[in-house]
């Protein structure tokens, strides 16, 4: 639709990239098929819209700005090697603000190989005036086809999220299809249609500690909104567990009763000058990342941690895109016996939870500092297996007290875990475990 005189191998660029892209996915699909514990597959991380939609190509797009932001109309100047002034921003404790100008490529390269024209020139969305200046000429070229407005989540990803389901399911049969869309995004509208057995895996971060690598208990940003979020660690923790929420509640509404699954979150490490390297002390990061996990354990949200990088060092990262984000580094490790040993933050990741409730969950909570567990649930009198709270030695080495509402609870230190009967004697039943 965008840009339809660009081909590849013959064919148009968008279902040449596609069609590749898919068969390449297939074949994961086939090798891995008759493994169990392979659920699904997720379409594509973190999808962007790019362009699409965008209304002001003079404007820089997207929620969060943060650094040097050029404007669409700059980005393919400074692709065609026109030196462009541009607006960097930055994170105070009143928002993004305004931080100056940086003149970004003078050295006059070019993205595109010599005498290949910028895709967009191509297609009439700019050009140069008499100075050798970028002119914007069709400003609705993203945001209307066929004089028709469009939207990336439900005119391209979700076209492009059936043919996924389909080209997976050929090799893999009832394969779950995790959807996705940029971070802090709502899915696409489905309907009777769309491929079924699909859920919802949307990624999302604590902003202001993994873009800004700053951590404040008293500010925070609303990825959803692209604000600051200034006040008490109350307020920051009722607007994080708010976000959390808008994901169920936009399934609920746009995908229909299907499983939410936190798909990726986590907290960087190496914060301002590599200080908790140098200090030896990650209580930081740990306390950035519980706020991330209260968050979820208010929403009963399932959740991947990001992530584990069994050759992560303090110099390196986890080797990935200039990241640092691995609960695990073998520059901490001192016992390699020791299963603990190279940690990062491990009071707050490795939590007491319900791996198993025999009714439906309502509320979970645990505080690292006191170590308190709390879990409530409204038990299924058909269910007659007990309910189990993974219970971690590392929280609890000398063991643990419990309090349950009622019913007979056994305790499996070997195992981790802590079996659940509830009495009939109440409708909701809570469990309690402290040191």
């Amino acid at each position: 639709d965008l840009a339809p005189k660009t081909r590849g191998g013959g064919e148009p660029v968008q279902e040449f990239l596609q069609r590749h892209y898919l068969a390449a996915i297939q074949q994961v699909a086939w090798r891995l098929r008759g493994l169990q514990h392979v659920l699904g597959y997720d379409t594509m991380n973190e999808p962007l819209p790019g362009y699409i939609g965008c209304g002001d190509l003079t404007a820089p797009p997207g929620r969060l700005t943060l650094g040097a932001c050029p404007t669409p109309l700059q980005a393919m100047a400074l692709g065609d090697g026109i030196p462009q002034a541009v607006v960097s921003w930055r994170l105070g404790r009143l928002g993004f603000r305004r931080d100056g100008a940086i003149l970004l490529n003078q050295e006059r390269q070019r993205a595109w190989r010599d005498g290949v024209e910028c895709i967009w020139r191509e297609h009439g969305v700019w050009d140069r005036d008499p100075a050798g200046a970028p002119r914007l000429l069709r400003p609705d070229h993203f945001r209307r086809v066929d004089e028709s407005e469009v939207e990336f989540g439900q005119d391209y990803y979700r076209p492009f999220a059936n043919r996924f389901a389909a080209a997976i399911r050929a090799a893999h049969p009832g394969a779950v299809i995790f959807l996705e869309t940029e971070p802090g995004g709502l899915p696409p509208r489905w309907g009777p249609g769309d491929a079924e057995n699909v859920a919802f895996a949307p990624h999302w971060y604590d902003v202001s500690v993994l873009v800004a690598r700053r951590y404040s208990p008293f500010l925070a940003v609303d990825n959803h909104r692209g604000r600051v979020i200034a006040g008490l660690p109350g307020k920051i923790r009722k607007s994080f567990a708010e976000q959390l929420a808008l994901f169920r509640r936009g399934a609920g509404e746009r995908l229909g009763d299907v499983p939410v699954v936190l798909g990726e979150f986590g907290v960087p490490f190496d914060l301002p000058d590599r200080t908790a390297y140098r200090r030896g002390d990650l209580r930081v990061p740990e306390r950035a990342l519980d706020r991330s996990f209260q968050a979820i354990e208010a929403n009963l949200l399932d959740s991947a941690l990001w992530n584990y990088a069994a050759d992560n060092t303090n110099d390196r990262g986890d080797r990935w895109n200039g990241e640092d984000l691995s609960i695990f580094s073998r520059d901490q490790q001192t016992t390699p016996a020791d299963l603990n040993s190279g940690g990062r933050a491990l009071r707050a990741a490795v939590r007491p939870y319900p791996r198993a409730t025999a009714g439906q969950a309502r509320r979970l909570r645990f505080d690292p500092r006191s170590r308190r567990f709390e879990f409530s649930f409204i038990p299924d009198p058909q269910l007659v297996a007990p309910t189990e709270i993974f219970v971690p030695d590392l929280q609890y080495p000398q063991g643990y007290r419990v309090e349950a509402s009622g019913g007979t609870w056994q305790a499996d230190r070997d195992a981790q875990l802590l079996r659940y009967w509830p009495s009939d004697e109440r409708r909701e039943h809570t469990l309690r475990i402290s040191p």
